[in-house]
């Protein structure tokens, strides 16, 4: 018999073609018919020992440049109290003590004290004795430390300034007393005026009209 009459061998001649592009189909390449070869076999398994993971990179040179900027932090630091200290020293040093100052207008004020008032002496028979005014007639008395003796006939006596002492002698229609700390005695007044600051007023006789401002004034019968 023929082997091509055989019906099964027919049949396996029209397969293989037909096995043949289906594997080359699946492995994305053209290969010629009766030319196909089978895929490499896997690599062998490896036995040998560990592979060790890729070095690390050492963190001794972070760890130094750390120090350095500590190093650097803690010196900045003591160089910087250093010169505070150098400072406030100087400071203190320019600094006298006493009592506080005030500064203004191209000088310095200091705290204004009040004077003290001392006893003052009477006028001695030897002092500037006016002679009698007319009637009704203006005295005056003005200055500092000023000693007068007044001779008054129904006048008007004015005293200012500061720390005199003047006596008056008869009768005066008004005395008027201003300034600090003066002194004065008359032996009779219709009437008696005080102001400013301790001021004194000292008369012998009579019942004048008294009037008083200020501070510290005192007009008194003695």
């Amino acid at each position: 018999m023929n082997p091509e009459d055989d019906p099964e061998k027919r049949i396996q001649q029209l397969e293989r073609p037909l096995t043949e592009q289906a594997h080359t189909s699946e492995l994305g390449t053209t290969v010629p018919p009766g030319s196909w070869s089978p895929p490499p076999p896997p690599p062998p398994p490896y036995y040998g020992p560990p592979m060790s993971p890729p070095p690390v990179p050492s963190s001794g040179s972070g760890l130094r440049l750390g120090w350095i900027v500590f190093v650097l932090l803690i010196l900045g630091l003591t160089v910087g109290g250093g010169a505070i200290l150098v400072t406030n020293h100087l400071n203190a040093g320019r600094t006298s003590p006493g009592l506080p100052t005030i500064s203004g207008g191209g000088g310095t004020f200091t705290t204004a004290t009040r004077p003290s008032r001392s006893t003052p002496t009477p006028p001695s028979n030897s002092a500037a004795t006016v002679a009698p005014p007319e009637s009704g007639s203006n005295l005056s008395v003005s200055g500092v430390n000023e000693n007068k003796r007044l001779a008054c006939s129904d006048s008007v006596v004015t005293i200012s300034g500061m720390d005199n002492t003047v006596v008056i002698t008869g009768h005066c229609k008004r005395v008027q007393v201003s300034g600090m700390n003066n002194v004065v005695t008359v032996d009779a007044a219709d009437t008696i005026e005080a102001s400013g600051m301790d001021n004194k007023v000292t008369y012998h006789g009579g019942s004048p009209k008294v009037d008083k401002s200020g501070f510290s004034n005192t007009i008194e019968q003695g």
